[in-house]
This record gives structure tokens, sequence and C-alpha cells, in this order.
């Protein structure tokens, strides 16, 4: 039976992770940072966060901001599969939080700069919730204290 060369061995232990081996980029984002991104969802335990959430979240936050009218008000999703989730802004918003935090200091600086933007505009066209104050969830992120759409309480985040 004939050997194996030494060479085709190595090639074979030297394969690109799965992370890397995808084209593309995010967009407005660079090729690093779209590459350290996909590395982070990849490697992820956590179960919100899963290959292409950084891309729908950014996504699903510029189609909030598309909606008409001058005052927007984030609504609950309908189904609370972690794919489905990404409908209410809110929660699109704390897994790109997530994403934020598992990032190295670089990619991190240039993610931030987008979600800084994505920030300023729901400060900007959402209202804060008055009730906010009395109800045990207000020390959560300040987004889940705006107005939700016919919500009287809106969701607490799961740990």
């Amino acid at each position: 039976m004939p050997r194996r060369r030494p060479g085709v061995l190595r090639a074979a232990e030297r394969r690109t992770p799965g992370w890397l081996s995808e084209p593309g980029r995010i967009h407005r984002l660079s090729l690093a940072t779209s590459a350290a991104i996909r590395r982070v969802e990849c490697e992820s335990d956590l179960y919100e966060i899963f290959p292409g959430v950084t891309e729908a979240a950014l996504a699903r936050c510029c189609s909030f901001f598309r909606l008409p009218g001058r005052t927007l008000y984030p609504g609950l999703a309908d189904c609370p599969c972690r794919g489905c989730s990404l409908d209410d802004v809110t929660h699109a918003r704390d897994v790109l939080g997530d994403i934020l935090a598992a990032l190295a200091p670089r990619p991190q600086v240039e993610l931030g700069r987008r979600i800084a933007r994505i920030d300023a505009q729901l400060l900007r066209r959402t209202l804060p919730d008055p009730r906010a104050a009395g109800h045990p969830w207000r020390c959560e992120a300040w987004w889940r204290m705006r107005l939700y759409d016919g919500v009287v309480d809106p969701p607490r985040r799961l740990p």
C-alpha cells in the first residue's frame, strides 16, 4: 500500500477554518473586521450568537430606521427562536453588544463606530418610557427603556 507523502499530511492539517473560508464582508466593515466577527460568531457558546447574526442584526436595525414617521416604537418579535427574535430591534441591539464585547480591540472599535450611529438614531427616533423607573428591568440597557408598540411591560433580557 502506498504511503502518503509528508507534504500531503501537513496540508491536511492546515485546513482553513470554516469562519475564514467564507468569502465576503459585512456591509460597511473591513474584511479583517468581518473575519473577526465571523470567528466570534462561530466560536461563541451563547444561544443568540450564530453564524451570520451580526449582519442580520445590523440589517434589522437599518430596516427599522427606514420605517416612515418621525417617532418609532420597537415591537416584540412574534417568535422567540434565535433567528426570529431579531425582529425586535432592541434584541438585535443586545446581540450587537454581545458581539462587540467578544471582539479584539481593533475590530471592536470599527464595529463600535457603526453601533454608535445606530444608538444615536435609536435615541433620537424612539421615546423614553416614563414608567421605566418603577420596574425591575430599569437597570438594564437604555434601549430597553423605550416605549414599545402596544406593550405595557417590555420583556426582560434573559441572562
